[in-house]
């Protein structure tokens, strides 16, 4: 065995340990375009991404774009004045439709159909017709007795008007000899289509104070608290001249303030 056999290996080929040989001028293209590819792969898709997001946000209109010529100032219209209230017209009251005009020798009753003119001694048939005309109603009868110092008497009633008519019976008395044969009352209730008006120019609901100043010639309070009023002095002498004109009696209500009735008829001085 020689020297050689020992060695636990054998000596390798000095071929084996020389390095390969590099191809010279390599093709590098093929790298180039890959690269190439790459990044504009990359580009793409950031700007599909931007593409998609701005699809998906909501859209805003944009503010409109200032006009480049403005119009002319217009001038601000003026406030409008309106009228000043004109002062509220009173409306005068309708028309009466009846009228009945009352004074010291009798009353007067006007209508559709006529006049009739009554004074206190005439009968009573004539003007119990014209007034129920006039009121468009019959008249409610009531009945007073009379004593020693007064005579009975029929009472027609309309709303806000009495007629009172002596009831003589049977003493064979005459209406002539009567000192009231026939009188009457105003009071509250009055239709608004009848009209009723005195010489005195006093109405039923007037204040006492405006009833003072019709220039009354006698006041008197009376045992009710109420007061009365007398207008017509030198009235009611029927006896001795023959003539039969009464006064107008004005009372007022129980506060003393207002005119609660007006009655023409006669009394004797401090009845």
């Amino acid at each position: 065995m020689s020297n050689d056999d020992w060695l636990p290996f054998a000596p390798l080929d000095p071929q084996e340990h020389e390095k390969p040989e590099r191809p010279a001028n390599p093709n590098r293209v093929p790298m180039i375009l890959g690269a190439v590819a790459g990044v504009l792969l990359v580009a793409v898709i950031v700007v599909v991404s931007v593409y998609l997001l701005r699809a998906t946000e909501p859209t805003t209109a944009a503010p409109p774009a200032p006009s480049t010529s403005q119009a002319a100032p217009q001038p601000a219209p003026s406030p409008s004045q309106d009228p000043e209230p004109s002062e509220p017209v009173e409306e005068e009251p309708p028309a009466a439709a009846s009228t009945i005009e009352v004074n010291g020798s009798g009353f007067t009753v006007k209508t559709a159909d006529g006049t009739v003119d009554h004074t206190w001694a005439d009968d009573s048939g004539p003007v119990i017709a014209a007034l129920t005309k006039a009121f468009g109603t019959a008249p409610k009868e009531e009945f007073v007795n009379g004593d020693a110092e007064n005579w009975a008497y029929d009472i027609y009633v309309w709303p806000g008007f009495r007629l009172y008519d002596v009831f003589l019976g049977d003493g064979g008395r005459s209406r002539g000899e009567v000192p009231a044969p026939t009188w009457v009352a105003l009071t509250s209730g009055l239709p608004q289509d009848v009209q009723v008006t005195n010489e005195f120019g006093v109405a039923v609901g007037d204040s006492l104070d405006q009833a003072r100043s019709k220039g009354p010639f006698d006041e008197f309070t009376l045992t009710n608290g109420r007061v009365r009023l007398t207008y017509g002095e030198g009235r009611g002498k029927f006896y001795s001249n023959g003539s039969r004109e009464f006064s107008a009696f004005v009372e007022s209500d129980e506060s003393g303030q207002k005119v609660a009735s007006i009655t023409y008829t006669f009394r004797a001085r401090g009845q």
